[in-house]
């Protein structure tokens, strides 16, 4: 009798673990299955289709254990899966950003003016440009790695709504087809002063509705009649001046600036002060380019810079990140960093 009952126990647990495995294998299909409906998802074999779903679980399974070290307090951001959910990060890193500080030794240039603060004035302690109408909708890059397009092209948007009172959505591929004598390098990468003194002297940059994004390197088809902005110099940020940057940021308006965002923690950024003690801030780090669009402080006290991303607004916060600042210039936000004259 014994026997038969260590028997049944058997059975029984037996069975339980096997309808817990066939529920979590039919949850896990069904989250891929919406994954590929959402994202509007597609694969060329079922073999890519079978690798790419084993990267969407172990990166959920990753998500999972990092929104757990957040609960106790290990993380300042939460993580959530996006349309990146079946990259690899290194994919990820490679495909999307796109700052290439190599591309300065060719960038034919001249040497930029440097940005002085006014001195003795105060600051506001709260600054967002998206309230004041100088902030166009979050753009999506794609897979091509013409982020500095979007934040040189972010920042004619806000620098010509601060001068005229119009804001213009401005052609990204623009920049990208027609600025490469200039130094930029298209989906390789680019820098953005080289793309304002394309503006410059090209004269003017199209808007985007004449002149549509891509996704990939084009021939140029600058169409003078359908300038959106133009743009007469750039100023830079002195490297590493947090201070230079927020007061450019308070009384200019919109920063395009780099920053180092190859951590694996960037990728599925959700929500809250983005503080990562991997994240590296020399020149040689950042590799990343965005849109400073303001800053403020938490009730809790910590404080960030807001920012601008070209992932689409599916990931972050509708397209946003806060990333934590007065934090030894995180993540090298004031590294490289500048603003378009108009």
């Amino acid at each position: 009798m014994k026997t038969l009952l260590v028997l049944v126990a058997l059975v029984a647990s037996t069975t339980c673990q096997l309808r817990f495995s066939i529920s979590l294998e039919n949850l896990l299909q069904e989250e891929w299955m919406a994954f590929k409906l959402t994202y509007n998802k597609s694969y060329r074999s079922p073999e890519e289709e079978t690798f790419r779903r084993e990267v969407f679980i172990e990166n959920r399974h990753k998500i999972a254990r990092f929104n757990q070290e957040y609960g106790r307090g290990q993380w300042s951001f939460v993580q959530q899966l996006n349309n990146f959910a079946d990259m690899l990060n290194h994919e990820f890193h490679r495909a999307l950003n796109g700052f290439n500080i190599t591309l300065r030794s060719r960038a034919a240039i001249p040497t930029p003016t440097t940005f002085i603060p006014s001195a003795n004035v105060i600051f506001p302690d709260y600054v967002d440009w998206r309230e004041a109408g100088a902030v166009t909708r979050v753009k999506n890059q794609g897979l091509c790695a013409s982020c500095w397009a979007f934040s040189a092209a972010g920042a004619l948007e806000g620098h010509t709504f601060r001068k005229t009172g119009r804001l213009p959505e401005l052609s990204p591929q623009n920049l990208m087809d027609c600025s490469k004598s200039f130094g930029t390098d298209s989906c390789q990468g680019g820098l953005m002063d080289p793309a304002f003194e394309y503006v410059r002297t090209n004269p003017g940059i199209d808007i985007e509705s004449a002149y549509p994004y891509e996704a990939r390197d084009g021939p140029c088809r600058f169409l003078p009649e359908a300038v959106g902005a133009q743009c007469t110099g750039y100023v830079d940020i002195a490297p590493g001046d947090e201070k230079g940057l927020e007061a450019a940021v308070a009384t200019i308006g919109p920063v395009s600036a780099a920053m180092d965002a190859g951590r694996e923690t960037f990728q599925f950024y959700s929500d809250g002060i983005y503080y990562d003690p991997q994240c590296g801030n020399s020149e040689e780090a950042v590799n990343h380019a965005v849109l400073v669009v303001g800053y403020g402080t938490e009730p809790s006290g910590q404080k960030y810079w807001l920012i601008k991303n070209s992932y689409g607004p599916q990931w972050g916060v509708g397209g946003y990140l806060k990333l934590a600042k007065e934090a030894n210039n995180h993540c090298g936000i004031a590294t490289i960093a500048s603003y378009p004259l108009v």
